[in-house]
């Protein structure tokens, strides 16, 4: 049992320096009841940029949109609530993201009880290079 209990401490552990390794966010705060503003820095060496284009990186459109489901996730735990989240809906990507950006995340919700919808935009330096909707399910709380 020993042996179980440290090896399921060692997989937890590696799991979450692998998220953190991969998270590029700085700040999540609820502004009003229904927006969430989020800061994230985009450093030259996140591993997003591995293979993504050597000599002319660019932010993979992935880590934007995981970028806003963290600031989600974050902001719903704060409250008590898990999501799952369901469904994408009109993601854009609309300008690069580059090494030493640094993103302001506005998220808008509408809770309708059981569901909620997020719409978002990411803005680099007064530029939306993003923008989307992520449906998601309140599964407790």
């Amino acid at each position: 049992m020993l042996f179980g209990a440290h090896l399921i401490k060692k997989v937890a552990n590696e799991a979450y320096i692998l998220e953190n390794q991969w998270s590029l966010l700085k700040e999540v705060k609820a502004t009003t009841n229904n927006n969430i503003e989020a800061l994230a820095d985009v450093p030259a060496d996140s591993p997003w940029f591995s293979g993504h284009f050597p000599g002319e990186p660019i932010l993979p459109g992935i880590a934007l949109v995981y970028i806003v489901k963290q600031a989600i996730i974050e902001e719903a735990l704060k409250k008590g609530t898990q999501l799952q989240l369901r469904l994408l809906r009109r993601i854009r990507f609309t300008q690069p993201v580059r090494p030493g950006d640094t993103l302001s995340i506005s998220i808008n919700y509408e809770d309708t009880g059981e569901n909620i919808l997020f719409s978002f935009k990411v803005i680099n330096k007064e530029n939306v290079v993003s923008s989307g909707q992520i449906a998601a399910k309140k599964i407790n709380g």
